[in-house]
């Protein structure tokens, strides 16, 4: 079973932020053909942080299709636990 485009870009961007940190916040952005119902395995995800503070993680990601062309891209807050 695959996994949704949005599905695979919020838990790339989940597990950059860290296990201590909840989403407050999710901005997809679909690339110019929009969602396609693409194959988990047809897509690469990457995720990296943008900025980070003592109780914010600002991250972003993109998917790619295997051609190279961008299906989405994504911005997410999280709050960290405990800050």
């Amino acid at each position: 079973m695959s996994t949704t485009l949005v599905t695979q870009l919020e838990a790339a961007l989940c597990d950059i932020a860290g296990v201590e940190s909840r989403p407050s916040s999710l901005t997809v952005d679909y690339g110019p053909d929009g969602p396609e119902g693409e194959r988990a395995d047809d897509l690469a995800v990457r995720a990296w942080v943008e900025r980070s503070t003592r109780s914010l993680v600002f991250a972003q990601g993109e998917a790619r299709r295997r051609n190279g062309s961008l299906a989405a891209t994504a911005s997410a807050v999280f709050r960290r636990v405990g800050a």
